[in-house]
């Protein structure tokens, strides 16, 4: 019965594909260091609008430390984001650091760690993946430089959370079976006008 299940769902989940004209898009929690006030607020804000498909920035506040980011993954990558918000102008002289934090809850069990360092390492051109917790698995992702793809220009660019998500979390042989989460933060929703 659950096979049945899994397979009408992945049914109507292919036509309600075909039936949107584009992807809905994804949102993402990006960690921001050296945010120092409403300036630099508006800046990161102005230079993610820069992004052809971001369709919404929320919680980026002067002491947040983190933006909860909307775009279309088929359009852009995480990285491209990642870029635009080191590229914005800081109002002090220290410049923005964008990052994310994921979590592999199995890492520290048996032959785990090493697999999942070799899909780490597989992507250390685009960035670094650092340990805060090898025993609960959290880590923190740090941006390199993105240098854009001629050759692939109008496609995402730079890494992209897939990168991680299919070879760690999909069932073997393809993936390693493993849980996967990003660390999401929640935008206080706004106040109810009486």
């Amino acid at each position: 019965m659950k096979t049945l299940l899994f397979s009408v769902s992945i049914a109507l989940l292919g036509v309600a594909r075909a039936a949107e004209p584009k992807p809905a898009p994804i949102t993402m929690t990006f960690y921001i260091a050296n945010v120092q006030n409403d300036n630099d607020v508006a800046a990161i804000k102005d230079s993610l609008q820069q992004v052809k498909s971001v369709t919404d920035v929320a919680g980026l506040t002067a002491s947040s430390g983190w933006a909860v980011i909307s775009w279309n993954a088929h359009a852009n990558g995480a990285q491209e984001l990642a870029q635009a918000i080191a590229d914005a102008k800081p109002s002090g002289s220290t410049m923005f650091e964008p990052t994310m934090k994921l979590r592999v809850p199995d890492y520290a069990k048996g032959d785990n760690a090493a697999k999942v360092d070799t899909v780490f390492a597989n992507y250390a051109h685009f960035v670094k993946v650092e340990p805060l917790d090898r025993e609960t698995g959290m880590f923190v992702i740090r941006f390199l430089p993105l240098k854009p793809d001629p050759a692939t220009l109008g496609k995402p660019q730079g890494w992209s959370a897939k990168y991680f998500n299919h070879p760690i979390h999909d069932a073997p042989p393809a993936g390693l079976g493993l849980a996967i989460g990003f660390l999401r933060e929640v935008p206080p929703k706004p106040p109810v006008e009486k």
